[in-house]
């Protein structure tokens, strides 16, 4: 009868360490897009990590490099109504795109009072839905006049789309005739495999005229 006794050195190897997972490097990624109301006026830039001579895409047309190529800085612009969805496409590996969609909220000013006095607060819807943590408003009160403008923020979370003016926020504005306008800011942030995106957008409203007593 014949007894097989493994060696030493074969046991060693099939014990032996696995192969090390490699560490993927994660590529950052940011940009910023911003629409004007009153002009229909839409621009999108973004910034990727490294010069490339592959183009991201914006709402799935190419964008423009700033620049010769290869960059790392692109360009979209275009007019119209803004899209209900946003969407930026980044090269992720050479072979395949990492596609970053978010929902865009619009926000209006057609229900700014054309009268604000100083004594009493107010109440206007500016959205169908409240802002969340990574969102904000600005009002913006320009004096006809071009003194020194005004302006208001309100950040997120809020539990609806009315904003709401106290008093005190209100009687910090001097009498006088002004165009206002609201600006909605967001921050959009994602990760798709080893690319990660940060997305500043702003929203222009139109300006209203306001007289504040």
């Amino acid at each position: 009868m014949r007894i097989l006794v493994p060696s030493l050195l074969t046991l060693l190897l099939a014990c032996g360490p696995a192969e090390p997972t490699p560490i993927l490097e994660v590529k950052s990624v940011s940009g910023h897009v911003r629409y004007q109301q009153g002009n229909q006026s839409l621009q999108a830039d973004l910034l990727l990590p490294d010069s490339t001579d592959r183009v991201p895409s914006f709402l799935g047309s190419a964008m423009e490099p700033i620049g010769q190529l290869p960059t790392d800085r692109f360009r979209h612009y275009a007019t119209g109504d803004l899209p209900s969805v946003l969407r930026f496409g980044v090269d992720a590996d050479g072979e395949t795109t990492a596609t970053f969609s978010f929902v865009s909220h619009p926000i209006y000013v057609d229900s700014l009072p054309d009268t604000l006095y100083r004594s009493e607060a107010v109440n206007f819807p500016v959205a169908d839905r409240g802002l969340t943590e990574v969102e904000s408003l600005v009002l913006f009160f320009e004096p006809t006049d071009r003194s020194t403008p005004k302006r208001i923020l309100v950040t997120g979370p809020t539990a609806t789309g009315t904003v709401s003016l106290p008093t005190s926020a209100i009687d910090d504005i001097a009498p006088g005739e002004y165009e206002v306008y609201i600006v909605k800011q967001r921050l959009f942030k994602d990760q798709i495999r080893t690319v990660k995106a940060s997305i500043q957008t702003e929203f222009f409203t139109r300006s209203a005229p306001v007289t504040v007593q």
